[in-house]
């Protein structure tokens, strides 16, 4: 029996419907990113453009002004080589996922101070063949806009991004949901605890905040606690091991 191939990304369109906030982005400048970036996205960039979802909780995002705060988060690295990573998609509070040829989907929780890793073209499902790096970009982003809550109260365990919404309003592009006292440095990352500041700068201040850990996933088959596993830092980005 044959299978009808899904489009990448159109299931995320199919329920949320167009992005928007939306910027067009013309051929010349998206074609400038084909093969660094996954044809899906390249070509989802010229068809929809780029803007938000859910309420500006997701954005597929301009890569460009993000690079910098990348080459010096990752300035001096063993592993992970900037100049090979394409950012596609920021959170309201800061979140970002990138893609890398290697490594496919790189998340960085900058309010965390980690980052992780996932290739989900080698990770075969039962009855499902590995999927190839269009589905892997599309995957990383239906997976965000359709499961994913944004930050979460470390005291309540709930999602905070309603109520900083309906207490602030929606946030463009260029803007993110700041957090003061940051949870870094001991606060609980509570809704009452956001303003609204500008993206590109927000990121710089937390990427000298303190030192970031590259974390991977420990399944319950190889350890790991609890039914679902657990992440466990491996080293501290700019080192090959962890540095206190």
């Amino acid at each position: 029996m044959s299978v009808t191939p899904r489009r990448p990304l159109q299931e995320v369109l199919d329920e949320f419907g167009p992005l928007k906030s939306g910027t067009t982005v013309s051929a010349s400048q998206a074609e400038g990113y084909r093969g660094k970036l996954p044809d899906a996205m390249v070509d989802f960039w010229i068809e929809h453009g780029r803007g938000q979802w859910r309420d500006g909780l997701y954005w597929i995002c301009d890569p460009e002004p993000i690079m910098p705060i990348l080459h010096t988060l990752f300035a001096g690295d063993p592993e992970f080589d900037s100049a090979r990573m394409v950012p596609f998609m920021r959170d309201a509070f800061g979140e970002v996922s990138i893609w890398h040829p290697k490594f496919k989907l790189i998340t960085l929780k900058m309010n965390l101070g980690t980052l992780t890793t996932t290739d989900i073209t080698t990770h075969v499902i039962e009855g499902i063949p590995p999927f190839d790096d269009d589905m892997a970009v599309a995957a990383a982003v239906d997976a965000s806009v359709f499961d994913i809550n944004g930050w979460v109260d470390s005291t309540t365990g709930k999602p905070v991004f309603d109520a900083v919404r309906r207490r602030l309003g929606s946030i463009g592009a260029d803007q993110v949901y700041t957090m003061a006292p940051h949870f870094r440095l001991g606060g609980d990352g509570a809704a009452k605890d956001f303003s609204i500041g500008g993206f590109i700068e927000y990121l710089g201040i937390l990427s000298q905040m303190g030192s970031f850990a590259f974390e991977r996933y420990v399944d319950p088959k190889e350890g790991g606690r609890g039914a679902f596993g657990h992440l466990e830092a491996v080293r501290t980005i700019g080192h090959d091991r962890l540095i206190d």
